[in-house]
């Protein structure tokens, strides 16, 4: 929609010095993109998955993130608030599957606000946007910025959460070490999915950092032994000890007081 009315641009240059802010504890930040059929996924996958997920984190007591795509606010709301009344955080997955990297700047001005404002409509105030696909440029994350989002989460390495964008408030990059695509790829691929994945929280455990792996309800849907895959991976997270959370229990104290200033406005 937004390339269409504003034509493309450069990609994304990588980040610069960072202030990273580091965590006391080994953390899992528990994540999932819910597009609901805005990228072409299944509606109906997607809403099994969900529901099989809901039920898996009540059981753990366990709170999470779910990166909604905007356009949810008007295609399925009543989804939006099943998740946000089980206690879990929303944030903005974009509007609709666009790729900002391919906008220009006025289409990413617009693209943030209209975020914005249809979850506000809807009585939410995300603090955080994802990229679809993560694919985010260094424009976005200025008028991130720009708009008092709080933090932005993206597919990064980064063993804690750093500051991307200083200011009052500034922008935080809560780093995605991977996803769950490769589970839909060969068994091969499978397979090597499953262990990075587990590796991943083993590490974090060993070395006492931040990672998150990011999840999509269709995707693990789409065939249970994924599903069991991703609460057998939430099972070993909670017994080695790890802190288990929603990605903006990530940010410090001073950062998440801007939280509340940002939901007043």
């Amino acid at each position: 929609m937004f390339g269409r009315l504003f034509g493309k641009s450069r990609k994304a240059s990588p980040a610069s010095a960072k202030k990273e802010l580091p965590i006391d504890q080994a953390t899992i930040g528990l994540c999932f993109d819910f597009q609901r059929g805005i990228d072409y996924s299944s509606e109906y996958l997607t809403d099994v998955g969900l529901d099989c997920i809901l039920q898996t984190l009540r059981t753990h007591g366990l709170r999470a993130t779910f990166n909604c795509s905007a356009k949810l606010c008007e295609s399925a709301p009543d989804h939006l608030s099943k998740i946000a009344e089980a206690g879990h955080e929303i944030s903005a997955l974009g509007y609709a599957d666009e790729s900002p990297r391919d906008l220009s700047e006025d289409a990413i001005k617009q693209l943030v606000y209209t975020c914005r404002s249809e979850f506000a409509k809807r009585g939410l105030h995300p603090i955080g946007f994802r990229s679809p696909h993560s694919h985010w440029d260094n424009r976005l994350c200025r008028e991130l910025a720009r708009q008092k989002f709080i933090y932005n989460a993206e597919h990064d390495h980064a063993k804690c959460p750093y500051v991307l964008v200083p200011g009052s408030p500034p922008l935080v990059r809560i780093p995605v070490r991977t996803d769950d695509r490769g589970l839909r790829r060969s068994e091969d691929t499978y397979d090597a999915t499953v262990s990075k994945h587990l590796r991943a929280v083993r590490k974090a455990i060993q070395h006492r950092y931040f990672v998150t792996i990011c999840f999509h309800p269709w995707i693990l849907a789409e065939d249970m032994e994924r599903m069991e895959h991703w609460q057998s991976w939430l099972n070993f997270g909670v017994k080695a000890g790890a802190k288990m959370i929603p990605l903006q229990d990530a940010l410090p104290n001073e950062y998440r007081l801007n939280e509340i200033e940002t939901n007043r406005s």
